[in-house]
Formats: C-alpha cells, sequence, structure tokens
C-alpha cells in the first residue's frame, strides 16, 4: 500500500523529466548570453580604442538573443517567473485562485499552440526557400528561426503538463533554480 501512495503519476514523472530539460536549456541560455556579453564587450573594446570593429557581433548577438529568450521561457513557466497581474487572484482564495490559473493557463496553451504553428510554418518556409539574412553573414534565416520551433515547443508541453496538474490538483516537487 504505501509503495502506490510514494508511485508518481505518469505526468508528474514526465513532468520531473521535462523540468531537467527545461533546466539544461535556461542554463544553455545563460552559457549564450555570457557568449554574447563577451563578444560585445570585446567589440566595444575593438571600436573604440583599436578602430577596428567587427562585421558579425551585432548581428549574431541579435540572432543569439533569440535563442536566449526562447530557451528560457519554458524553465521560466516552471519556475513561476512570468509576469502576472496577481490583484485578481489577491481577492480570491483557494478554488477561485484554481480556476483563474487554470483559465490563464488554457489561454496560454493556446496562444503557445499558435506560436509554434507559425514558427513551424516560418521556418519551414525558411528552409525550402532557401531564405538568408539581406546582410554580409548571408545567415540562412532556418537556423535562426529554428530556436522558435524548440522554445514554443517546450513551452507548449510545459503549459500543458502544467495545465493538467492544476486540473487535476496533483502537485510536483519544486525545481531548484539553476
Amino acid at each position: 500500500m504505501e509503495a502506490e501512495a510514494v508511485k508518481k503519476s505518469p505526468i508528474v514523472s514526465f513532468y520531473s523529466k521535462l523540468k531537467k530539460l527545461n533546466t539544461f536549456c535556461a542554463t544553455l541560455a545563460g552559457l549564450v548570453l555570457l557568449f554574447m556579453t563577451f563578444s560585445i564587450f570585446i567589440d566595444v573594446i575593438l571600436r573604440y580604442f583599436f578602430f577596428r570593429p567587427t562585421t558579425w557581433i551585432t548581428e549574431v548577438s541579435t540572432y543569439l538573443f533569440l535563442y536566449v529568450i526562447y530557451l528560457g521561457t519554458a524553465y521560466a513557466l516552471q519556475q513561476g517567473m512570468h509576469l502576472k497581474i496577481t490583484f485578481l487572484l489577491d481577492m480570491l482564495k483557494g478554488k477561485g485562485t484554481r480556476v483563474i490559473n487554470l483559465i490563464t493557463s488554457i489561454f496560454a496553451t493556446f496562444f503557445t499552440f499558435v506560436l509554434l504553428w507559425q514558427g513551424s510554418v516560418m521556418t519551414w518556409t525558411a528552409f525550402k526557400k532557401n531564405w538568408t539574412s539581406p546582410t554580409i553573414l548571408n545567415a540562412p534565416y532556418a537556423f535562426i528561426h529554428v530556436i522558435i520551433v524548440l522554445g514554443s515547443l517546450l513551452l507548449f508541453i510545459s503549459f500543458v503538463c502544467s495545465t493538467i496538474l492544476e486540473f487535476t490538483g496533483e502537485e510536483t516537487e519544486k525545481t531548484e533554480s539553476a
């Protein structure tokens, strides 16, 4: 009987694994941000002290910023770090808060699905038509946009899991910050 009480439901078990993947992606986002910061610092030094700016750092940093954003959003969701307007939640207690959270999770899941769908269409079109940036780097947009698909997929799955867990009232263990 005790073994059954300790056994986690499949959704809780899956969400625990997804949280580890989201934490890895957030750590990777942090490393990309560190690289961007270092690169921009080097570019500033080269530009203002040696009068030899690079041609690629600004453009690459712009593209990498998409990676930072989309690699970190699912982790932000699982940690409850997304912005919330809580005045309505503060007035409600218990079941009312749970209902509002469920409704907002359903809307957010729908929005994330549309983002995933349209991001996939855009990325596939960029891949098929070989779109590239109109700059000296001529960077292929498919490789730039693919992070929108990956990040939206992780966020969508995270929203679905958290919505199911909110609906069923199941709790998951808290994940430590990366």
